[in-house]
């Protein structure tokens, strides 16, 4: 069954961050426009749509500022300079202590924009981890000084003092009722509370940095006929190839943690398969990207997002498709070490779609269905290392309870 796509919740607009990877995307594709236009745009100047793509939408935030000015002159021209986009965003965070909601998300945006076309470092990844949480506390003091102005009305002969709650602060967030508000606060801290184990797991585990151009040599035309795994005219150094797909799994890990991030994690996997057609990893690394998707939904649905239940299913699809379609790339027969991370990780979702099967309206069958193929990829893998015959238990036992499920049902029907 093909996946629907997760549709967000259009009451809470500041956390749908599938939106905003849309948004990010979109700049990305625009940003590439103007590189081709660039001979063009020399000869009869240019104009942008998309305010993003030379940083210009952040200088209403200090329209005198020479600097900020210097560094949107030099994207006008070079949208690609990461270097110069990073300093525009430092530029407009030091040029005022307190910016509205709107451009905290402006700069949140700016600052993926190197991630999106490609770029990855530490450095760019801790600027978008610390624009995504100062965007994150601004959207939930707002909310929480909006309720108590509201409160404040009501309160009219009780001492608010030392609450700042004048109505030149109070900002539109366009959330027009209490429960989604709650909704936002609560997604909002959830996603800051795990900011700084990010920004730990970068300084510790980001040891390597990735390219636009790196990616680009290696997903070339005639190069991916080239690999370490085929033949091919103009033979590629194996070497490289392996020490840059090494940097793309490692930056796809950092990614994957930050839902802003997680379409250029996707992204990059699937620019990885086409280095290869029997590469197993970028599968693998789709499938990781979509689980931690698909717990972002349970977030949400634990924030008091509703809605989110329905995109449960189809997140999950795609991790299960995505794991299947490496799972055709192993053998189960003889199934060496490298294969274990693509069948250990199906089983483990496999077990995961057991837990959650009522949250997902899976029905009986559908899961019996499931667990017993993530067993058998499982009991492959128990051939290579038997470390993971605890997760071949938990599987057989899941198995068992769903006969037993069955039984009862089975027994319901007949004596009703």
């Amino acid at each position: 069954m093909a996946a629907k796509e997760a549709k967000e919740n259009p009451k809470t607009p500041n956390v749908n961050f599938i939106s905003f990877q849309r948004q990010l995307r979109g700049i990305i594709k625009d940003i590439k426009e103007h590189n081709k236009k660039a001979g063009l745009k020399k000869l009869f100047g240019s104009k942008h749509e998309n305010m993003h793509v030379d940083g210009s939408i952040l200088l209403q935030e200090a329209p005198d500022n020479k600097e900020i000015s210097k560094y949107v002159k030099q994207l006008d021209k070079e949208p690609n300079n990461v270097e110069s986009r990073l300093m525009l965003v430092n530029a407009v965070l030091a040029a005022k202590k307190d910016h509205p909601l709107s451009a905290h998300l402006n700069l949140m945006l700016q600052a993926a924009i190197p991630i999106y076309l490609g770029d990855i470092n530490p450095t760019i990844l801790q600027i978008v981890v610390h624009t995504y949480r100062s965007y994150l506390e601004r959207l939930g003091n707002i909310h929480k000084q909006n309720m108590m102005a509201i409160k404040s009305t009501a309160l009219k002969n009780v001492n608010m003092s030392g609450i700042d709650v004048s109505d030149e602060d109070l900002e539109d967030t366009h959330v027009r009722d209490g429960e989604s508000i709650k909704t936002e606060i609560q997604i909002a801290e959830s996603l800051i509370e795990n900011c700084e184990p990010v920004i730990q797991s970068i300084k510790t585990k980001m040891t390597s940095t990735l390219s636009h151009e790196e990616i680009e040599e290696l997903t070339a035309e005639g190069k991916a006929s080239s690999s370490f795994f085929g033949g091919g005219e103009e033979k590629a150094n194996p070497n490289k190839q392996n020490m840059i797909i090494g940097k793309a799994v490692q930056a796809i890990e950092m990614l994957k943690q930050i839902p802003l991030l997680q379409g250029a994690g996707l992204d990059l996997a699937k620019q990885l398969g086409r280095i290869d057609s029997k590469l197993t990893y970028p599968l693998v690394m789709e499938g990781r990207i979509q689980m931690q998707a698909l717990k972002y939904q349970l977030l949400r649905i634990e924030s008091g997002d509703r809605s989110a239940r329905e995109n449960m299913a189809p997140v999950y699809n795609l991790a299960i498709v995505a794991y299947r379609k490496a799972l055709k790339l192993t053998s189960k027969t003889t199934p060496k070490k490298a294969d274990l991370p693509v069948l250990t990780e199906f089983g483990n979702i496999t077990h995961y779609g057991y837990i959650h099967r009522d949250l997902m309206r899976f029905t009986q069958e559908g899961v019996k269905t499931l667990v017993k193929l993530g067993k058998d990829s499982v009991d492959a893998a128990v051939t290579v290392d038997d470390s993971f015959v605890p997760l071949q238990k938990r599987l057989e036992s899941s198995l068992t309870q769903l006969g037993e499920n069955e039984g009862q049902a089975h027994h319901s029907v007949r004596f009703n």
